[in-house]
């Protein structure tokens, strides 16, 4: 009986210590403001599509990280800024008009990954005249040393360009 006297406590000083841990482990989560960081990244997508509307190479490339990974129609995958530079160098010199729409931003419940997907329409310059398409994009951002930055994009036609 004396024993088991000894091992009550014992139990609930370890039942205390385990909660007070527990206590401790999820304070220590940070809270994210997941409205706000999707405003972050709406704030970011549009600033891209505008600087893709005025042919700003600079302004394009501003948010893209160093290792981002792209898939654009009819073309091989191609990674790092070199590459997307290349690719908006020549994308900028066919270009007519572009139209992008993004749909809706989801953001991580860590609030450290994001996606944002929508539509486009261009209008490219081609050899025989206008040539028009239509499809739709997704992004993938990730907070980089304390601000987000463009990882991934991929973006297709939903029919042949015309």
């Amino acid at each position: 009986m004396k024993k088991l006297l000894l091992v009550i406590p014992l139990v609930f000083l370890l039942c205390f210590t385990f909660s007070c841990k527990q206590g401790e482990e999820v304070a220590k989560e940070p809270v994210v403001d997941i409205e706000a960081e999707k405003q972050v990244i709406l704030q970011l997508d549009q600033q891209w599509i505008e600087a893709e509307k005025r042919k700003d190479l600079e302004a394009t490339m501003s948010n893209a990280a160093e290792g981002i990974i792209c898939q654009p129609p009819d073309m091989p995958q191609f990674e790092g800024l070199a590459a997307l530079r290349n690719f908006y160098t020549e994308f900028f010199k066919i270009l007519v008009s572009i139209e992008v729409g993004t749909i809706d931003v989801i953001v991580s419940k860590s609030g450290d990954m994001a996606w944002a997907y929508g539509w486009n329409r261009t209008v490219l310059e081609g050899p025989e005249g206008p040539i028009e398409g239509e499809g739709k994009y997704l992004g993938v951002w990730q907070k980089i040393d304390g601000k987000w930055k463009a990882v991934a994009m991929s973006f297709s036609g939903n029919k042949p360009l015309q």
